[in-house]
């Protein structure tokens, strides 16, 4: 696959790796990120399908944008699979916030597309501001540390790739200014209302400011690191013996490890059990549960999910199963 033009913003070598001669889903949003994504695919000469998720939320502009990403696709011949989504009803169904929810049915989105096109990979338009914007959202939630997103990921069946992430938003901006591309503004990723745009729009820029250099390159750096030594550890937890032949956690092996193991081994074992936005709290909580002699031998977990300690064994349940 050919890299790009030169002096146009690079895509992940990693990313065209697994790319090559094989056909990609894009999620298209018809924002600035998604849009220079889907042109510089295409002109990498990548098969694509894009993906665009309705969420059912912002009313006339989200309306808007799905007609955009039609003529915007019809235009360069690639193929679009719209999906409609009720992300404010999944939110109270489930018990999770408006952003977790619609996020998650966007990946479920996303994976059926594959499936339809008959393949495990997804790529996404998340950049290197997103990268820092995300690992201080996690390090200020307790998200396992100031994770990165990773430029190929493998979950759930597929492989996610995300080949703007060595790019500043500056960078695509440009890009997409000097060909005269249009794109969707979402107005809320304006207003500073919400955690992720006040770090975006106020943390960010604040840091900047006191450091005098961008930040944001920096903390991308650093996250990447982290999330290497994260998926090191994980790679070895998933060596060990940690789960009986049924896949429940086996309580007894833990007993004379250190918390900070058995904390290490909690957030792994409930992400692996598919429990979304499972934080350092979560695995806490639920650690307080293991010890025979704890009042509570339950501990409810995000999106409806249930953490149950029962005769050594610690049981997750998925939603509605409890």
């Amino acid at each position: 696959m050919s890299p790009g033009r030169p002096g146009e913003p690079p895509l992940h070598p990693e990313c065209l790796a697994c790319m090559a001669g094989r056909p990609v889903v894009v999620g298209l949003s018809g924002g600035r990120d998604s849009v220079a994504l889907l042109l510089l695919l295409r002109e990498a000469g990548a098969s694509l399908l894009a993906c665009h998720v309705h969420h059912g939320i912002r009313g006339a502009q989200a309306d808007a944008d799905a007609a955009f990403c039609e003529q915007l696709c019809r235009r360069l011949g690639v193929p679009l699979r719209c999906v409609y989504i009720d992300a404010p009803a999944l939110a109270r169904e489930q018990h999770l916030s408006l952003e977790t929810a619609a996020r998650l049915a966007r990946r479920r989105a996303f994976a059926d597309a594959a499936c339809s096109a008959g393949t495990k990979l997804v790529a996404l338009a998340h950049h290197e501001d997103d990268r820092a914007e995300t690992a201080l959202f996690n390090l200020a939630r307790g998200a396992a540390g100031p994770r990165a997103m990773a430029p190929v990921h493998r979950a759930e069946g597929l492989i996610w790739l995300r080949p703007l992430l060595n790019c500043s938003r500056e960078q695509i901006t440009r890009m997409l200014q000097q060909r005269g591309c249009s794109w969707c503004e979402d107005a809320t990723n304006a207003i500073p209302d919400v955690s992720r745009n006040i770090i975006r729009h106020e943390v960010i820029p604040a840091l900047d400011k006191a450091l005098g250099r961008r930040t944001a390159p920096i903390i991308a750096r650093s996250a990447a690191v982290q999330q290497s030594t994260a998926e090191a550890l994980e790679e070895a937890l998933s060596l060990l013996p940690l789960t009986d032949p049924q896949g429940r956690l086996f309580l007894p092996g833990l007993e004379t490890r250190s918390r900070a193991f058995v904390l290490a081994a909690l957030h792994y074992y409930l992400r692996t059990c598919g429990v979304p936005d499972t934080s350092l709290a979560t695995a806490e909580r639920v650690a307080d549960i293991l010890p025979a002699t704890s009042p509570n031998s339950r501990c409810p977990l995000p999106g409806g999910y249930l953490a149950l300690r029962r005769q050594k064994r610690l049981i997750v349940l998925p939603p509605g199963a409890n």
